[in-house]
């Protein structure tokens, strides 16, 4: 019964941008307690979603949008969640994104690391991963966050949104250096 509200509220909102009666579609919020489907269309999908996302940050933020197909959001909403969960942990407030990622995991004073960073592949890992996490800001984050429906594939959708994951359990996994 909510699903087919919904399809008919994203419809309207597409004919009222259509016509110009509006600058922008407003995001409506998705239902809560919503269930992912079971059986029928999307279950393969919904089903993936349900056994791979699996951290509270992440699964909190974009269940209930991806169940009702915002991907967008549920992608956004997810890479939001690491970026929060990166400026808490390094105790970094008023930058956000990619310049947040490049100070957090720098390589010359990182604030967060994984090693002593002594041998090349320890060096390599905390570059490749500070390219990632500003990467994913920049590449990912940004384009979701300014642009309507820059994802609507629910597939690419559970890509990202593993991504982010990703992202979160490695910045989970990070040391904090003394000096923060």
């Amino acid at each position: 019964m909510i699903a087919p509200l919904i399809d008919r509220i994203k419809k309207l909102q597409e004919h009222v941008l259509e016509v110009g009666l509006a600058q922008a579609v407003l995001a409506l919020p998705a239902p809560r307690m919503l269930a992912l489907p079971s059986s029928g269309e999307g279950a393969g999908v919904a089903s993936i979603y349900g056994k791979a996302v699996t951290e509270p940050e992440i699964e909190t933020v974009s269940r209930d949008l991806f169940a009702s197909g915002h991907y967008s959001l549920a992608v956004q909403e997810s890479f939001k969640a690491v970026e929060k969960f990166v400026q808490q942990k390094a105790n970094v407030l008023g930058i956000s994104g990619t310049q947040l990622m490049q100070q957090v995991f720098s390589t010359t004073a990182p604030i967060l690391f994984w090693s002593e960073r002594k041998t090349t592949s320890e060096q390599d890992e905390q570059k490749g991963y500070l390219q990632l996490y500003a990467g994913a800001m920049l590449g990912i984050r940004n384009p979701v966050t300014h642009e309507f429906k820059w994802i609507d594939d629910p597939l690419l959708s559970i890509e990202l949104i593993l991504f982010a994951q990703h992202l979160l359990r490695k910045a989970k996994m990070a040391q904090v250096s003394e000096g923060k």
